[in-house]
């Protein structure tokens, strides 16, 4: 437990805790990456450039949105922040002394990131939101799995012995240090033998053979049932990354051997990692892609009038389940299909970005609805009657305005009330900046997108974080495409124009229109 009443602090770890869930909807996700591996992906977009494969737009882009989130940094020192600043003066150039400078920067804070802003949580200056996003991004980017890191952290806040939110973050550091990126062996098993040239592998492990495996490792073999097994080597941090590391193996062997012979793999429903107390499920990896309008809706067999909308959700399923070239691929081009202007596709990053940023009032006070008829009925009467999540949401945005919104239990649902009663107050700053944050991750798509497809890059260091930042928005965006096109038989662009006009007219002396950006139900 933290040994602190400070609000703050509790709220800050937390809200920690809730970006590194694999549970979390996309309106509480984490959309962003880190600081440090801004400064990495910087690094690298600079030889893109070079090569042909970014444009020097994108590079301004990415050393503007840079410059913006150093200069108010509180793990950087004001010398830091002062050479970056002089750095980024101009567009980079590879090989050029920014160019390396960039990358010197980023290796003198990387391996005391989180201790430095151990240092910034005691002198107090720090807010919850650039905490836990930073903090979180962080650990995320540096390669651990979310639900490893977020037992190890409930951990600590589960101990009988208390611990300080700087001391925390000194023992995250530790955490670090000691889990560098190792191999790990991964069981991959199959059910039946795979389509092959010259049959199986020699050095593939047989049925007989699988089980001894899982045995000497000491995992249960009763329900196994695999013809055949192959022994990964992966690199990860932890356990959990390891088996999303196979999975991601697995995904490649898939591919090729549907082009090869046309016959999918048989997998077996489980892989197991070496050192780990259970094995892991094969189909666990679900990167939270949700258009949910298809189900509520009814609309999964519906008949579209629409190839563009049909097209989108056919590229759009690559990105939830695909390699990440695959995934990439088809949903930039879901987004691009939709939303992008003929003479610049990057475009459809910003109109997806203002359709999201258009929805998140409604899904958090939606959220936020149910939470707070669960806990006070009899504060919420209304919420009973009401038929649609729009007069679910205006009945609590009123109790945050006229300040008779209850306290709810959770801290979560706390620091959302409180983030949504901000945003009432003044929304359209508060929308703006939602816009640009959710607009940053989709751009960094689009040139995750260019260095594969133009450059064959298949190794970028901001893919795996794009793919992790990007996925849930992305399905919110469609989500309201598709309610758009079925309910309201508006094109995405008018939806796009609709939610511009919104955005550009909703005042705080009207704060009840963010419940009606796109007036849906």
């Amino acid at each position: 437990m933290l040994s602190t009443v400070n609000p703050t602090q509790n709220a800050a770890a937390i809200r920690l805790l809730e970006f590194l869930s694999d549970r979390r909807p996309w309106h509480r996700s984490l959309w962003g990456i880190g600081a440090i591996l801004a400064m990495e992906e910087l690094h690298e977009a600079c030889v893109a450039m070079r090569h042909g494969h970014l444009s020097e737009g994108a590079i301004k882009r990415i050393a503007s949105s840079l410059q913006k989130r150093i200069g108010v940094h509180p793990a950087f020192t004001d010398n830091e922040r002062l050479f970056l600043r002089q750095q980024l003066n101009q567009v980079p150039r590879a090989d050029g002394a920014a160019h390396y400078g960039i990358r010197e920067l980023s290796a003198r804070v990387s391996p005391n990131y989180l201790s430095r802003w151990g240092d910034a949580v005691a002198k107090g200056r720090f807010t919850v939101e650039t905490f836990a996003r930073s903090v979180a991004a962080h650990i995320l980017d540096a390669g651990f799995a979310g639900p490893y890191m977020h037992s190890i952290i409930k951990s600590y806040l589960d101990a009988p012995e208390p611990i300080t939110l700087e001391e925390l973050c000194n023992s995250l550091q530790t955490e670090m240090a000691a889990n560098p990126v190792r191999e790990f062996e991964v069981m991959l098993a199959f059910t039946a033998a795979p389509t092959t040239g010259n049959g199986v592998p020699e050095v593939w492990l047989k049925g007989p053979e699988v089980t001894a495996w899982l045995r000497e490792h000491g995992f249960e073999t009763s329900g196994v049932r695999a013809q055949f097994g192959m022994r990964l080597h992966v690199q990860a941090r932890d356990r959990v990354g390891a088996a999303q590391a196979a999975r991601t193996e697995a995904d490649r062997y898939a591919a090729r051997a549907l082009l090869a012979s046309g016959n999918p793999l048989s997998y077996a429903p489980w892989l197991w990692v070496k050192g780990s107390p259970e094995p892991a499920p094969m189909n666990e990896d679900s990167r939270g892609v949700g258009v949910k309008e298809l189900l509520h809706g009814d609309r999964v067999f519906t008949p579209s009038s629409s190839p563009s909308v049909d097209a989108a959700l056919e590229l759009l399923s690559h990105l939830e389940n695909s390699s990440p070239p695959a995934a990439v691929a088809g949903g930039w081009g879901a987004i691009e299909g939709l939303l992008s202007d003929p003479s610049d596709r990057s475009s459809a990053a910003d109109n997806l970005a203002t359709l999201v940023a258009c929805s998140f009032p409604r899904a958090e006070l939606t959220t936020l609805s149910y939470k707070a008829q669960r806990e006070f009925p009899d504060q919420f009467h209304a919420l009973k009657e009401a038929l649609t999540n729009r007069e679910r949401s205006r009945i609590v945005a009123r109790k945050i305005i006229d300040n008779t919104m209850p306290q709810l239990r959770g801290i979560t649902d706390q620091a959302a009330v409180a983030r949504v009663r901000k945003l009432l107050a003044n929304p359209q700053p508060e929308l703006q900046t939602i816009r640009d944050s959710i607009g940053e991750s989709l751009h960094r798509l689009y040139r995750q997108r260019n260095l594969i497809l133009h450059g064959a890059r298949l190794d970028s260091v901001a893919l795996a974080a794009s793919l992790r930042t990007v996925a849930k928005l992305v399905g919110a965006g469609m989500d309201r495409i598709t309610h758009g096109h079925y309910a309201q038989n508006l094109k995405p662009m008018e939806l796009v124009a609709k939610a511009n006009l919104a955005l550009a007219t909703v005042s705080r002396e009207h704060p009840m229109g963010c419940v009606d950006l796109l007036e849906m139900n």
